[in-house]
């Protein structure tokens, strides 16, 4: 069976209420999306009582600001600056928590904007890396690696191996529409690691294969944890997510 997609389906999915509702389409969607956010308040909490001090967070991809959110809950002192590349993410975030004089968002892409990193304490980027062209993706982590940050948290989706097959089929019997990105045998050979097979990722999902950022990292920081969800027990070859928390390296 052969699924495609239009232009202009592919669009609304990564529009600011699709996006909200993706996240919240029901129990399961919103169990594994609130992983990430759990991980990051145990960081950000551990992060304030090393640094005994205000905290520099930068967040790069970061959507409606969904971490300043869940951040401010936590009761630290911190300075947040989130840099995303969407209109309607930016105004959506920029409408919420403008008010606040911890929080900065800038429209415009990461490259441009590496020098935010240089006194960060934590940066962060939580399903954001599988939408920016690796070569960039690349040239971030290496900005990254060149500053005394104390903690790097990015997560990502795994779209290869049996993950993508429960993924996808799960999401077809759900109703949940981010399966139709792929089309089927798209699907099968993604769950056997053909990725040759699979049209070429293009800062979507299809095609995205988390290993190839594991190993950028792994270059330029030292990884100290890798996480899963919807707990960090689940093996990562079924994990819907995939997470790296890491430091600097010597």
């Amino acid at each position: 069976m052969k699924m495609k997609i239009g232009k202009k389906m592919i669009s609304n999915w990564y529009k600011t209420e699709d996006y909200e509702r993706s996240q919240n389409f029901n129990f399961i969607t919103k169990l594994l999306h609130q992983t990430r956010y759990r991980n990051l308040n145990k960081l950000i909490t551990q992060a304030s009582i090393e640094k005994n001090g205000k905290l520099k967070i930068v967040d790069v991809g970061c959507g409606r600001a969904s971490s300043y959110k869940n951040i401010k809950q936590l009761g630290i002192t911190f300075d947040y600056i989130g840099i995303e590349l969407k209109k309607e993410f930016y105004d959506s975030a920029n409408d919420s928590f403008k008010q606040y004089e911890n929080f900065k968002i800038i429209c415009d892409s990461i490259e441009n904007h590496f020098d935010k990193f240089a006194d960060a304490d934590v940066i962060i980027g939580l399903e954001s890396f599988e939408h920016i062209p690796e070569s960039l993706v690349v040239r971030t982590i290496e900005a990254i690696s060149k500053v005394s940050f104390m903690y790097l948290y990015i997560t990502v989706p795994n779209e290869v191996g049996p993950a993508i097959l429960i993924k996808n089929i799960g999401s077809a019997l759900m109703g949940y529409k981010r399966y139709k990105e792929y089309e089927w045998r798209e699907t099968f050979f993604a769950s056997i690691y053909e990725l040759d097979k699979v049209r070429r990722h293009d800062r979507g999902h299809r095609g995205f294969d988390w290993r190839w950022l594991a190993q950028t990292l792994r270059q330029n920081t030292t990884i100290l944890k890798k996480t899963s969800s919807p707990a960090n027990f689940i093996p990562k070859f079924i994990s819907p997510s995939i997470g790296f928390i890491c430091v600097k390296s010597d």
